[in-house]
């Protein structure tokens, strides 16, 4: 009579089996883990790029406006007279800056036509402005009330992508003699803004421009 051998086969004990489950999972875990984190590593570098992107466009725009307040295609004919024509530097236009230093209004010859047209919502009047509100940067459209008070500003920025948590204009200004009571004015603004980004204050951005105004200002 053959005598039965052994099974040269053997399965998984139990222990085994659970030993090898609890190293899959912690493993598992493990890789779970890095791939959230490496997507919440890349879902704020995307974020952060874009709050920048919204910024350092909004910063511009406002630093390359602001740099020609006050310009005058026909500031040739004042030379020699001892006058400031001007219609862009006249009081109530002139460079300015308001409501806290949150809002700065200015004017300049965009058309070059050298007169200062009527305020007008069918074309360019030629007066700008820049003004924080409602966590957005707006700025002034054609025929809106010339204050930093007005109620028909638009916005610049999307407060449903950012929010623009502080706007700053700074104005300086370094009077030079030229001769007898006549003065030269130097101009410069200073700009500071903070924004976030929408449900994530965590990622937040400040960015700053000074901005030399090129059109000096004449005072007889």
């Amino acid at each position: 009579m053959s005598l039965i051998s052994k099974s040269k086969y053997h399965g998984f004990t139990l222990t085994e089996l659970m030993v090898a489950v609890a190293i899959n999972a912690v493993i598992f875990l493990a890789l779970v883990t890095l791939f959230i984190m490496n997507l919440t590593r890349y879902t704020n570098a995307i974020n952060t790029n874009r709050l920048n992107q919204q910024l350092e466009a909004a910063i511009q725009l406002m630093a390359s406006d602001i740099r020609r307040a006050g310009y005058w295609s026909n500031a040739k004919n004042d030379i020699g007279l001892d006058q400031n024509n001007n219609p862009f530097m006249a009081s109530g236009v002139d460079v300015s800056v308001g409501a806290s230093n949150s809002c700065i209004l200015f004017a300049y010859d965009k058309s070059g036509s050298g007169t200062l047209p009527a305020i007008s919502s069918s074309s360019d009047d030629e007066r700008y402005g820049y003004r924080l509100t409602g966590g957005a940067i707006q700025t002034r459209p054609w025929g809106a009330s010339f204050s930093c008070t007005s109620r028909d500003w638009e916005n610049m920025t999307d407060p449903n992508i950012i929010t623009i948590t502080s706007l700053t204009f700074t104005l300086n200004t370094q009077s030079i003699s030229s001769g007898g009571t006549s003065t030269i004015t130097l101009r410069s603004v200073d700009i500071s803004v903070t924004g976030q980004l929408v449900g994530n204050a965590t990622i937040t951005k400040t960015l700053t421009q000074h901005v030399r105004i090129r059109n000096d200002k004449f005072s007889p």
